[in-house]
């Protein structure tokens, strides 16, 4: 889901910091779900498993175990330990996770129309509500992924340097 070698990267060092144990966070408030139809919609974030720490700023890539699930349970995806541009994934997908915290364990209810709205997606059909249990593992943002994109280049770089030619008489 993530573009070129920054997301490539990115996911790497997001599964590295979760396998060093990275710090787990904290909890996030619940979002009201639309009242009347003139409400704009909104997604529903249940703390489940309360975090600790900073909450993802927009634009962020996220590492999270989630399984998606219809409303009556019918699981249409599942993945652990999934690296995502917070920027390529379906807008109520992304409001949700800003609300999350580092190491909580949360439910995300979406309306249809922050999920894929009129358009069937697979098994996911037409006008569809979108329940998800997501564990938010950790996060980097698009700052600290440029860094780590510039220390691997360099290290690249650096491997790649012509070893220095044998001086006469050595």
């Amino acid at each position: 889901m993530m573009p070129g070698n920054a997301g490539r990267l990115a996911a790497l060092v997001l599964a590295a910091a979760v396998s060093l144990g990275a710090a787990p966070a904290s909890t996030a408030p619940a979002a009201p779900s639309p009242a009347a139809a003139s409400v704009a919609p909104k997604v529903r974030v249940e703390t489940l498993t309360p975090g600790t720490g900073e909450k993802p700023p927009e634009h962020s890539y996220v590492l999270i175990n989630y399984k998606g699930m219809l409303p009556d349970g019918t699981v249409f995806d599942e993945n652990q330990k999934m690296p995502m541009a917070l920027d390529e994934v379906v807008p109520g997908f992304a409001l949700g996770l800003v609300q999350m915290q580092r190491g909580g364990k949360y439910k995300l209810t979406i309306p249809p129309e922050l999920g894929y709205g009129a358009q069937a997606s697979g098994p996911i059909p037409a006008n569809a509500t979108l329940v998800f249990e997501i564990d938010l593992l950790d996060f980097k943002t698009p700052d600290e992924i440029a860094v780590m994109q510039q220390m691997h280049d360099q290290q690249l770089q650096g491997q790649q340097a012509p070893a220095p030619a044998p001086q006469p008489g050595q």
